[in-house]
């Protein structure tokens, strides 16, 4: 059985520290905020149960069900216990496959917006002999060659990274 466990007045103020990092941290940037708190709050807490993510979060039932619903299929949590009230508990059992999702997520933005500065200097290129007298080309032009040039290398980093990281998830 799995217990849910309350923290004193301390660990509270540190986890709230915890929680603002982590939002802010650009491995949970683009997600869906509701499920991000909810993710994170498994992250430090490892246990919890609908009635105490509601207690954390102020998010309706509803809301947080359907949360819950999504970290069951991506198995980022599991039912762990019924009790005889129903209240169920939920487990996150590794924390890091939670930070793979993450860099998951990440690469899929990475890799929408490479395509997206691929398209962009190409365009630019097209018409380089149009618009290369404009005020602030050479800026614009130097920026959208940098990223275009950096994307790969940050994509292999974050695949790299997550091959890492998928070998705890199999611990």
């Amino acid at each position: 059985m799995t217990t849910i466990e309350e923290f004193d007045d301390d660990i509270i103020a540190i986890e709230k520290d915890i929680f603002k990092f982590l939002m802010s941290y650009s491995l949970f940037i683009g997600q869906k905020n509701t499920f991000t708190t909810i993710k994170i709050y498994f992250i430090t807490r490892k246990s919890l149960t609908q009635e105490k993510l509601q207690e954390l979060t102020g998010f309706s039932r509803g809301t947080i069900s359907q949360e819950l619903k999504k970290l069951i299929s991506m198995a980022l949590i599991e039912k762990t216990n019924v009790s005889n009230t129903g209240e169920i508990t939920y487990l996150m059992k590794n924390p890091i496959i939670a930070f793979v999702h993450s860099f998951s997520n990440l690469m899929n933005d990475i890799s929408k917006f490479a395509y997206k500065i691929d398209a962009l200097k190409d365009d630019i290129e097209k018409e380089k002999d149009l618009i290369e007298d404009l005020h602030g080309f050479d800026k614009i032009y130097q920026l959208v060659n940098v990223l275009a040039n950096s994307i790969p290398f940050s994509l292999e980093l974050v695949k790299t990274i997550q091959k890492e990281l998928a070998l705890y998830q199999d611990e």
